[in-house]
Protein backbone atom coordinates (compact mmCIF):
# COMPACT_ATOMS: atom_id res chain seq x y z
CA UNK A 1 0.00 0.00 0.00
CA UNK A 2 1.43 3.01 -1.10
CA UNK A 3 1.53 6.04 1.26
CA UNK A 4 0.08 9.36 0.06
CA UNK A 5 -0.50 12.57 1.23
CA UNK A 6 -3.11 14.53 -0.38
CA UNK A 7 -3.52 18.39 -0.32
CA UNK A 8 -6.80 19.60 1.89
CA UNK A 9 -8.70 21.36 0.13
CA UNK A 10 -9.17 25.29 1.34
CA UNK A 11 -11.61 26.21 2.93
CA UNK A 12 -12.71 22.46 3.97
CA UNK A 13 -13.76 23.56 7.44
CA UNK A 14 -15.28 27.63 6.35
CA UNK A 15 -19.02 27.47 6.14
CA UNK A 16 -20.08 29.80 3.70
CA UNK A 17 -22.85 31.94 5.46
CA UNK A 18 -21.21 35.13 7.20
CA UNK A 19 -20.36 34.75 10.98
CA UNK A 20 -22.52 36.99 11.56
CA UNK A 21 -25.33 35.88 10.01
CA UNK A 22 -25.17 32.17 11.79
CA UNK A 23 -24.63 34.40 15.13
CA UNK A 24 -27.99 36.06 14.51
CA UNK A 25 -30.04 32.97 13.44
CA UNK A 26 -28.73 30.83 16.81
CA UNK A 27 -29.65 34.56 19.13
CA UNK A 28 -32.67 34.60 17.08
CA UNK A 29 -33.66 30.83 18.12
CA UNK A 30 -32.50 31.13 21.63
CA UNK A 31 -34.79 34.45 22.19
CA UNK A 32 -37.54 32.48 20.60
CA UNK A 33 -37.27 29.87 22.47
CA UNK A 34 -37.19 32.18 25.91
CA UNK A 35 -39.92 33.87 25.05
CA UNK A 36 -41.88 30.81 24.10
CA UNK A 37 -40.66 29.41 27.49
CA UNK A 38 -41.59 32.19 29.30
CA UNK A 39 -45.27 31.77 27.54
CA UNK A 40 -45.94 28.63 28.62
CA UNK A 41 -44.72 29.56 32.22
CA UNK A 42 -47.02 32.85 32.74
CA UNK A 43 -50.41 30.91 31.23
CA UNK A 44 -49.18 28.05 33.64
CA UNK A 45 -48.95 30.30 36.51
CA UNK A 46 -52.50 31.90 35.51
CA UNK A 47 -54.15 28.86 35.25
CA UNK A 48 -52.64 28.06 38.72
CA UNK A 49 -53.63 31.03 40.11
CA UNK A 50 -57.26 30.54 39.58
CA UNK A 51 -57.23 27.71 42.08
CA UNK A 52 -56.15 29.90 45.33
CA UNK A 53 -59.08 30.73 47.59
CA UNK A 54 -60.50 33.68 47.46
CA UNK A 55 -59.51 34.05 51.09
CA UNK A 56 -56.01 33.32 50.82
CA UNK A 57 -55.76 35.47 47.94
CA UNK A 58 -57.16 38.25 50.57
CA UNK A 59 -54.26 37.64 52.58
CA UNK A 60 -51.53 38.35 50.13
CA UNK A 61 -52.71 42.14 50.41
CA UNK A 62 -50.56 43.94 52.73
CA UNK A 63 -52.62 45.31 55.82
CA UNK A 64 -52.91 49.04 55.52
CA UNK A 65 -51.46 49.67 51.66
CA UNK A 66 -54.95 50.48 50.36
CA UNK A 67 -56.75 53.32 52.06
CA UNK A 68 -59.25 55.41 51.53
CA UNK A 69 -59.33 59.42 51.84
CA UNK A 70 -62.98 59.37 51.45
CA UNK A 71 -64.85 61.22 54.11
CA UNK A 72 -67.81 59.40 55.91
CA UNK A 73 -70.26 60.78 53.88
CA UNK A 74 -68.47 59.55 49.89
CA UNK A 75 -67.38 56.30 51.77
CA UNK A 76 -71.21 55.63 52.52
CA UNK A 77 -72.72 56.33 49.06
CA UNK A 78 -69.91 54.32 47.24
CA UNK A 79 -70.18 51.55 49.42
CA UNK A 80 -73.87 51.60 49.32
CA UNK A 81 -73.89 51.47 45.05
CA UNK A 82 -70.74 49.16 45.25
CA UNK A 83 -73.68 46.69 47.19
CA UNK A 84 -75.83 47.41 44.51
CA UNK A 85 -73.82 46.43 42.09
CA UNK A 86 -72.24 43.95 43.72
CA UNK A 87 -75.78 41.82 43.94
CA UNK A 88 -76.31 42.69 40.45
CA UNK A 89 -72.64 40.97 39.54
CA UNK A 90 -73.42 37.76 41.65
CA UNK A 91 -70.47 37.57 43.65
CA UNK A 92 -69.22 34.07 44.57
CA UNK A 93 -70.38 33.07 48.64
CA UNK A 94 -67.39 34.44 50.16
CA UNK A 95 -66.22 37.04 47.94
CA UNK A 96 -66.25 40.77 49.65
CA UNK A 97 -65.09 43.97 47.45
CA UNK A 98 -63.71 46.81 49.24
CA UNK A 99 -63.97 50.04 47.34
CA UNK A 100 -61.58 53.13 47.96
CA UNK A 101 -61.06 56.20 47.42
CA UNK A 102 -57.93 58.07 46.38
CA UNK A 103 -57.60 61.76 46.60
CA UNK A 104 -54.94 62.00 44.07
CA UNK A 105 -55.64 63.57 40.85
CA UNK A 106 -54.60 60.57 38.93
CA UNK A 107 -56.91 59.83 36.05
CA UNK A 108 -57.67 56.07 36.38
CA UNK A 109 -59.11 53.43 38.63
CA UNK A 110 -58.17 49.17 38.98
CA UNK A 111 -58.77 46.24 41.01
CA UNK A 112 -56.46 44.50 42.59
CA UNK A 113 -56.19 41.52 45.24
CA UNK A 114 -58.21 40.66 47.57
CA UNK A 115 -61.38 42.20 46.34
CA UNK A 116 -59.69 45.86 46.58
CA UNK A 117 -60.88 48.59 44.29
CA UNK A 118 -59.19 51.83 44.08
CA UNK A 119 -61.29 54.78 42.39
CA UNK A 120 -58.83 57.83 42.05
CA UNK A 121 -60.70 61.38 42.13
CA UNK A 122 -58.90 62.66 38.65
CA UNK A 123 -61.23 60.54 37.29
CA UNK A 124 -64.63 60.62 39.58
CA UNK A 125 -64.38 64.23 38.92
CA UNK A 126 -65.15 63.74 35.53
CA UNK A 127 -67.75 61.18 35.78
CA UNK A 128 -71.39 63.31 34.42
CA UNK A 129 -74.03 61.22 35.97
CA UNK A 130 -74.43 58.21 38.54
CA UNK A 131 -75.12 55.62 35.73
CA UNK A 132 -71.44 55.81 34.40
CA UNK A 133 -69.72 55.77 37.93
CA UNK A 134 -72.28 52.40 38.45
CA UNK A 135 -70.30 51.46 34.79
CA UNK A 136 -66.80 52.27 36.08
CA UNK A 137 -67.63 50.37 39.39
CA UNK A 138 -68.88 47.37 37.70
CA UNK A 139 -66.29 46.86 35.68
CA UNK A 140 -63.36 46.64 38.25
CA UNK A 141 -65.83 44.74 40.84
CA UNK A 142 -66.03 42.22 37.53
CA UNK A 143 -62.17 41.80 37.36
CA UNK A 144 -62.62 40.99 40.67
CA UNK A 145 -65.32 38.70 39.95
CA UNK A 146 -63.24 36.99 37.36
CA UNK A 147 -60.26 36.47 39.70
CA UNK A 148 -58.56 38.76 37.07
CA UNK A 149 -56.21 40.25 39.90
CA UNK A 150 -54.57 36.94 41.16
CA UNK A 151 -54.57 35.33 37.60
CA UNK A 152 -52.61 38.61 36.28
CA UNK A 153 -50.20 38.13 39.48
CA UNK A 154 -50.11 34.56 38.60
CA UNK A 155 -49.06 35.12 35.34
CA UNK A 156 -46.26 37.82 36.11
CA UNK A 157 -44.93 35.99 38.78
CA UNK A 158 -44.23 33.23 36.73
CA UNK A 159 -42.98 34.95 33.67
CA UNK A 160 -40.73 37.15 36.32
CA UNK A 161 -39.42 33.99 37.85
CA UNK A 162 -38.46 32.38 34.72
CA UNK A 163 -36.38 35.78 33.07
CA UNK A 164 -34.82 35.77 36.60
CA UNK A 165 -33.72 32.36 36.55
CA UNK A 166 -32.62 32.85 33.15
CA UNK A 167 -30.36 35.96 33.75
CA UNK A 168 -29.02 34.68 37.21
CA UNK A 169 -31.54 36.88 39.36
CA UNK A 170 -34.99 35.30 40.00
CA UNK A 171 -37.36 37.56 42.31
CA UNK A 172 -39.31 35.91 44.37
CA UNK A 173 -40.59 38.75 46.05
CA UNK A 174 -43.22 39.88 43.04
CA UNK A 175 -46.24 39.58 45.57
CA UNK A 176 -44.94 41.97 48.09
CA UNK A 177 -46.60 45.19 48.68
CA UNK A 178 -45.46 47.06 45.74
CA UNK A 179 -46.38 43.92 43.48
CA UNK A 180 -50.34 44.62 43.54
CA UNK A 181 -49.59 47.28 41.66
CA UNK A 182 -46.59 46.83 39.77
CA UNK A 183 -47.83 43.23 38.60
CA UNK A 184 -51.62 43.97 37.25
CA UNK A 185 -51.71 43.44 33.64
CA UNK A 186 -55.14 42.56 32.17
CA UNK A 187 -54.80 41.60 28.90
CA UNK A 188 -58.09 42.84 25.95
CA UNK A 189 -60.11 39.47 26.56
CA UNK A 190 -60.09 40.43 30.73
CA UNK A 191 -61.55 43.99 29.49
CA UNK A 192 -64.01 42.73 27.54
CA UNK A 193 -65.06 40.74 29.49
CA UNK A 194 -65.24 43.08 32.47
CA UNK A 195 -67.15 45.43 29.91
CA UNK A 196 -69.87 42.89 29.02
CA UNK A 197 -70.35 42.41 32.39
CA UNK A 198 -70.49 45.76 33.85
CA UNK A 199 -72.99 46.99 31.28
CA UNK A 200 -75.27 43.80 32.45
CA UNK A 201 -75.10 44.94 35.89
CA UNK A 202 -76.20 48.73 34.64
CA UNK A 203 -78.78 47.37 32.86
CA UNK A 204 -79.89 44.88 35.76
CA UNK A 205 -79.69 48.22 37.96
CA UNK A 206 -81.40 50.80 35.77
CA UNK A 207 -83.42 48.77 33.70
CA UNK A 208 -81.43 50.52 30.67
CA UNK A 209 -77.81 51.51 29.69
CA UNK A 210 -78.45 55.19 29.45
CA UNK A 211 -75.28 56.69 30.67
CA UNK A 212 -73.07 53.87 30.49
CA UNK A 213 -71.53 54.84 27.54
CA UNK A 214 -70.44 57.87 29.49
CA UNK A 215 -67.76 56.52 30.72
CA UNK A 216 -65.98 55.39 27.62
CA UNK A 217 -66.59 59.07 26.30
CA UNK A 218 -64.70 60.34 29.30
CA UNK A 219 -62.12 58.32 29.22
CA UNK A 220 -61.67 59.46 25.05
CA UNK A 221 -61.56 63.05 26.18
CA UNK A 222 -58.82 62.90 28.80
CA UNK A 223 -56.85 60.95 26.54
CA UNK A 224 -57.43 63.48 23.57
CA UNK A 225 -56.77 66.66 26.35
CA UNK A 226 -53.69 65.16 27.11
CA UNK A 227 -53.04 65.33 23.36
CA UNK A 228 -52.26 61.74 23.42
CA UNK A 229 -53.45 59.41 20.22
CA UNK A 230 -54.43 55.58 21.08
CA UNK A 231 -52.15 53.22 20.51
CA UNK A 232 -52.84 50.85 17.66
CA UNK A 233 -54.67 48.00 19.20
CA UNK A 234 -51.81 45.55 18.78
CA UNK A 235 -50.23 47.43 21.44
CA UNK A 236 -52.97 48.13 23.58
CA UNK A 237 -54.02 46.16 26.15
CA UNK A 238 -57.48 47.73 26.38
CA UNK A 239 -59.88 47.59 23.36
CA UNK A 240 -60.12 50.86 21.31
CA UNK A 241 -62.79 53.25 22.99
CA UNK A 242 -64.52 53.25 19.72
CA UNK A 243 -64.49 49.73 19.70
CA UNK A 244 -65.65 49.86 23.32
CA UNK A 245 -68.46 52.22 22.85
CA UNK A 246 -69.52 49.64 19.61
CA UNK A 247 -69.62 47.31 21.92
CA UNK A 248 -72.43 48.62 23.79
CA UNK A 249 -74.19 49.25 20.82
CA UNK A 250 -74.34 45.38 19.62
CA UNK A 251 -75.19 44.10 23.21
CA UNK A 252 -78.08 46.42 23.27
CA UNK A 253 -78.75 45.25 20.17
CA UNK A 254 -78.41 41.25 20.72
CA UNK A 255 -79.90 41.52 24.21
CA UNK A 256 -83.03 44.04 23.24
CA UNK A 257 -82.32 46.48 26.16
CA UNK A 258 -83.12 49.67 26.37
CA UNK A 259 -80.69 52.27 25.18
CA UNK A 260 -82.55 55.00 26.37
CA UNK A 261 -84.03 55.90 29.80
CA UNK A 262 -83.57 58.37 32.89
CA UNK A 263 -80.19 59.15 33.95
CA UNK A 264 -79.82 59.30 37.84
CA UNK A 265 -77.62 62.21 38.44
CA UNK A 266 -74.67 62.27 41.73
CA UNK A 267 -75.26 63.31 45.08
CA UNK A 268 -75.58 67.45 45.06
CA UNK A 269 -72.69 67.24 47.72
CA UNK A 270 -70.72 64.56 45.47
CA UNK A 271 -68.26 67.26 44.34
CA UNK A 272 -67.50 68.46 47.44
CA UNK A 273 -66.67 64.92 48.67
CA UNK A 274 -64.47 64.84 46.63
CA UNK A 275 -62.98 68.46 47.35
CA UNK A 276 -62.90 66.70 50.77
CA UNK A 277 -60.69 63.92 49.74
CA UNK A 278 -58.48 65.87 48.50
CA UNK A 279 -57.94 67.98 51.03
CA UNK A 280 -57.42 64.44 53.06
CA UNK A 281 -54.84 63.15 50.41
CA UNK A 282 -52.54 66.29 50.57
CA UNK A 283 -52.87 66.34 54.34
CA UNK A 284 -49.15 65.59 55.81
CA UNK A 285 -49.30 62.50 57.78
CA UNK A 286 -48.88 63.10 62.00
Amino acid sequence: MKYSNPQIPEGINTSDSHPLKEFVLLAGGALLLLVVLAWGFGEAGARLARFLPFESEAGLVPEGVLQSDAGPELQRYIDELATRVSAELALPPGMQVNVHVSGGDTFNAFATLGGNVLLFRGLLEALPNENALAMLMAHEIAHVVHRDPIVGIGRGAAIQIVAGLVFGDPDLAVLGQAGIYTQLHFNRDMERDADAAALRAVNGLYGHVSGAADLFKVIQSERREQGGGEPPAIFSSHPLDQQRLQAITDTVREHGWRADGPITALPAAYAEWLRDAARRHDKPAD
